[in-house]
This record gives C-alpha cells, structure tokens and sequence, in this order.
C-alpha cells in the first residue's frame, strides 16, 4: 500500500516526539539521533508540478505527492492550480496536460491575437509573450495534438477567466518545418495537422511549459 503524505507526516512527527522524550529521559552515553530527511521519506529537489511537503531540518528536500494540475485548471503565477478564477491572482493560463517531470506541463496562454502571422513571425511572436515571469513559444506538433484532445476541457478552463479568449478552429502555427517550403499548422477543434507555405498568414496560441 503506498504511504500517503498525511501517513508520511504522522510518521516523521512519530519518529521527532519519539526522539524528544527519549532524549529527557536518557543519560549521554544513549541519546537518540534525529532521524534524517532521508529517513523519514523527503528524497526529491523538484517535485514539479505535484504537491510538495518541506523537511523541517533541511527546508530543500522534499516528499512529492500527487499531481496538483489537471487538465482545464487555471494556472497561476504562483506555480498553484485552481478549478476556480481568483482574481487575486496573475493567471498565466489553463492547463493543457499535467507534466510527470518540471517542464513538461503544457499551459494554454488566454489570449489568440487577432492578427495572422508568417510562420518566422509567429515564431517572434510567441517568444514575446509573458506571463507570470513565464515565457511563451509556438506549440510544437505534440502539444498541437494535446490542445486538440483536450479542446473542450480547456475552453472551459478560458470561460472562467475574465477577457480569455477561447479556442476556436482557426489554423495556428506549429514551431515545426517540414521543409524549407513547408510548415506544420494544426486545427484544434477537428484535431487536424496540416502543411502551409511558411509565408502564408496562419494564426497562433502561444503556450508555455511548467
């Protein structure tokens, strides 16, 4: 049976009172040892983007619990995930999938300009796009495909946020050429990947990764 976080904490509050009363009742020759992070299950740096619970005496090891981010949960600055808007808070945009690792998340942007660009450009326009102290970039073909699979999830997510823009089928840019002559577009609502003449005017959904 896997140990929960709660479990994991009782343990370790087990283990640090254990180690108190002993130590009041023990001469020097028998005193207990405090348990290490290690010991007591705090054995990761980065928990990505799962829960993360801090050892007391070394505030830089962890315990990872569960996924935090669902699909369609608004995504905040603060590295926090919500089904519901906070106003309170700087959204950078609704999850698109929940990474296994840091860095592998997707996250939607809620805006879709209104102008169209060239492929060069789109790429020049995603990369100026920031939210949050997170830096945008044209989705790749992979997160295309995730956009499309999870339309209807994410559009949801938008409808929460005030002035978000939702997704529509509109022909976006992908980051990936074919060819010299080719670049990749997808559709998202008909998940659909096509091919267009880099210089033929196509829009964008910027995304960025947590």
């Amino acid at each position: 049976m896997r140990t929960t976080i709660t479990n994991r904490m009782m343990m370790g509050a087990s283990l640090l009172m254990m180690t108190f009363f002993f130590g009041i009742n023990a001469n020097a020759e028998t005193c207990t040892q405090v348990p290490t992070c290690e010991e007591l299950g705090f054995t990761e740096t980065n928990c990505g983007s799962k829960k993360a619970l801090k050892c007391q005496f070394d505030q830089t090891k962890l315990f990872c619990g569960g996924d935090q981010c669902k699909v369609g949960d608004i995504y905040y600055s603060d590295d926090t995930c919500s089904e519901n808007y906070n106003a309170d808070k700087t959204v950078v945009g609704v999850v698109a999938i929940s990474g296994v690792v840091a860095g592998a998340g997707v996250i939607v942007n809620i805006d879709q300009p209104s102008s169209t660009y060239t492929w060069a450009g789109a790429v020049d326009a995603c990369k100026s796009v920031t939210r949050g102290g997170k830096t945008a970039h044209l989705p790749t073909r992979g997160e295309g495909r995730i956009i499309s699979v999870n339309f209807y999830a994410i559009n949801v997510g938008l409808s929460k946020i005030s002035g978000a823009v939702q997704l529509t089928n509109d022909g976006c840019w992908t980051s990936e050429k074919k060819s010299a002559s080719k670049a990749y577009c997808f559709y998202p609502k008909s998940d659909t990947i096509a091919t267009a003449s880099p210089y033929n005017l196509n829009y964008i959904r910027c995304v960025f990764n947590f």
